[in-house]
């Protein structure tokens, strides 16, 4: 797999239509919904956060396997990686993958739409006491069928990602999020309120399986290729793949449910001792200074397929370079973003609804949390690209000890908004911050210093040659 510039440009593009969607449409809800409404959206997007954690690692673990069988591996193993001998993809495994794939996320789906609407819509009903009316609660059920949805389908994006697809990926995300923001100013200016932000969730995800179905079968003839390949797929063969893909997946599973835990559960957590109005709030700071990581981190998402292929084919030299590149633009492209925010971003907000105050300090105490949480769990998911994840456990103590800490300071401290940052901030800097930088650059024999000169140089090298 090789990156083009064409895949860079559309993936930067998809990341800020992604993000631009959700930003675009918060002065839009900041301005239709009062403040309870507004924090009950976050809380249904903090709840249906839950509800994704139940592919438990098949997402990532599927598509570094399905980037293995493009890059032509004989095989799958539990650890490690058998490495490539030909330079054509390995069609066989490839369907095999597909065929256990589809199993998996139905399953996940069903399980996941039960839980939403048990359990989920009990924490609903109890934090929304405060508003009046049915419609809400429509609002939430419209918010479930988006999330089975998005969840059953989700392995289109999955198959795309593993082949590196990157410019097929992020038109869909283009065009799904057009529609969002389109429908959802429609939808709020005839005054449907948070219904109409759900309607456009459940839209955007049925467009994005809808056109990214189409670009998987077109990509490189797959769709004949796997027709062509006329071995069948028993149970046998499923079930196979199915406990070599569990052997990582589980691990990867829990590793999303530590990020979903030292970066959302703080929301849950101030819904239940802080009012809805602030839990809007705060939700709102988490989703700008999360948005900017996003985009800092879209040129290591670009890579990361290539990476894996790069691993199979053992080419270190390959590996060193784009993820100085993918780390240096990270760094750069983070801390503009929040200079960016705070300069200019929040004072707009500010005009829309004066009434809504985002404490500066406090922004700038999640930017850093963020970017520390994020910087290393782009080194760790470099180690992931081994077939490896050996930083499970690390990560699944430190996200638990972590809200265990923002409890302690939010309840018996009274520490507020700064209990809930610092609790894991401290965990977080103890061990994970600094140790898988740390593995990473040793094996790739360099050091921070040196990675970052050397991918600013190839950065401004690139945009020059672009220029």
């Amino acid at each position: 797999m090789k990156v083009t510039k064409s895949d860079v440009i559309w993936n930067y593009t998809g990341t800020l239509m992604s993000l631009g969607s959700n930003l675009l449409l918060l002065p839009l809800m900041i301005y239709f919904l009062d403040g309870d409404s507004l924090g009950l959206w976050y809380v249904f997007v903090c709840v249906g956060g839950i509800a994704s954690l139940f592919d438990f690692g098949f997402n990532p673990a599927l598509a570094r396997n399905i980037a293995y069988c493009w890059s032509g591996a004989p095989a799958l193993s539990k650890n490690d990686v058998i490495f490539s001998t030909n330079d054509g993809p390995n069609i066989y495994l490839l369907k095999t993958v597909i065929v256990t794939c589809k199993y998996i996320y139905l399953i996940v789906s069903l399980v996941a739409i039960f839980s939403l609407l048990t359990a989920g819509t009990f924490y609903i009903l109890h934090v929304s006491r405060p508003l009046a009316g049915y419609a809400h609660m429509a609002a939430w059920l419209i918010y479930i069928a988006a999330v089975f949805l998005n969840l059953y389908f989700g392995y289109y994006a999955t198959f795309l990602r593993g082949v590196g697809a990157i410019k097929d990926i992020n038109v869909s995300i283009v065009v799904s999020r057009a529609f969002q923001i389109i429908f959802a100013a429609v939808m709020l200016f005839l005054g449907l309120g948070l219904i109409a932000v759900s309607l456009a969730y459940l839209g955007a995800g049925l467009i994005f399986r809808i056109t990214a179905k189409n670009a998987f079968q077109r990509y490189e003839n797959i769709e004949i290729q796997i027709r062509n390949e006329q071995t069948v797929i028993d149970k046998k063969a499923i079930r196979r793949t199915f406990r070599l893909i569990w052997h990582n997946a589980w691990r990867d599973g829990l590793v999303s449910l530590s990020r979903y835990l030292s970066t959302q559960a703080s929301i849950i957590i101030a819904s239940i001792f802080l009012s809805l109005t602030a839990t809007g709030i705060y939700s709102i700071s988490i989703q700008l200074i999360s948005a900017i990581s996003t985009l800092a981190g879209a040129l290591y998402a670009v890579y990361q397929p290539s990476l894996q292929s790069s691993h199979v084919r053992k080419d270190i030299e390959g590996s060193k370079r784009m993820m100085s590149i993918a780390m240096a633009a990270y760094v750069g492209v983070f801390w503009t973003g929040v200079l960016a925010l705070i300069i200019i971003g929040i004072p707009l907000l500010s005009l829309i609804k004066p009434d809504m105050a985002f404490d500066t300090p406090v922004l700038m105490a999640l930017a850093v949390y963020f970017f520390l949480l994020s910087n290393h769990s782009y080194y760790s998911s470099f180690i992931s690209n081994t077939n490896n994840v050996p930083y499970v456990y690390a990560f699944i103590v430190s996200s638990f000890a972590g809200v265990a800490m923002s409890l302690f300071l939010v309840k018996y401290m009274e520490a507020g908004l700064w209990g809930l940052i610092l609790g894991p901030m401290m965990v977080q800097a103890v061990y994970n911050n600094w140790i898988w930088p740390h593995k990473v650059m040793k094996s790739l024999d360099t050091n921070m210093l040196e990675m970052m000169k050397s991918g600013t140089k190839q950065i401004k090298d690139k945009l020059i040659r672009m220029s």
